[in-house]
């Protein structure tokens, strides 16, 4: 036989090598992934929100009445009309009395949106982030305008967007 000649056994320790290589690889995968779950979780608060189910489940959270006001077209400030926000805006209340006065003074609500958002640039209409501090904004705005017939508890962005 000629050394050129493979022998039965050379395939198997060809193979052979493999399995370290392929264990290695699988392994690198995996705590890539346990790592950038872990990361992804904390960015995301995927921890906080597993602990909060742990007590949700204790306690249901509890919501109040609600309405909507919608068809709401905004141009921020400094786009010369050449941009626009189309919101939804939910209301929740405990008393549907309040949401009842809010429906009674919708021309009032939808104008103080559009007052609150047109002031606004698109720098802080697309920043995420600042969506908090726009929804206490419209929240300050109805409790003002209903004054004893409030207050609106939480408000809701149930549509937006910018173009």
């Amino acid at each position: 036989m000629s050394a050129e000649t493979p022998t039965p056994d050379a395939p198997k320790k060809r193979k052979l090598w493999l399995v370290p290589v392929v264990a290695l690889l699988i392994g690198s995968v995996g705590a890539g992934a346990v790592t950038q779950s872990a990361t992804l979780r904390q960015t995301l608060g995927v921890s906080a929100l597993v602990a909060s189910d742990s007590t949700a489940a204790a306690k249901p959270a509890e919501f109040g009445q609600f309405t909507e006001l919608d068809g709401i077209v905004v141009n921020p400030r400094g786009t010369d009309g050449r941009r626009y926000l189309m919101i939804k805006v939910g209301i929740e209340a405990k008393d549907a009395k309040t949401l009842t006065r809010i429906d009674e003074l919708r021309p009032a609500a939808v104008d103080a949106i559009i007052e609150l958002m047109s002031a606004q640039s698109v720098e802080v209409l697309s920043d995420i982030t600042k969506r908090e501090a726009l929804k206490d904004a419209v929240l300050t705005q109805f409790n003002e305008m209903l004054g004893k017939d409030g207050p609106v508890t939480r408000v809701y962005f149930t549509q937006y967007v910018l173009q």
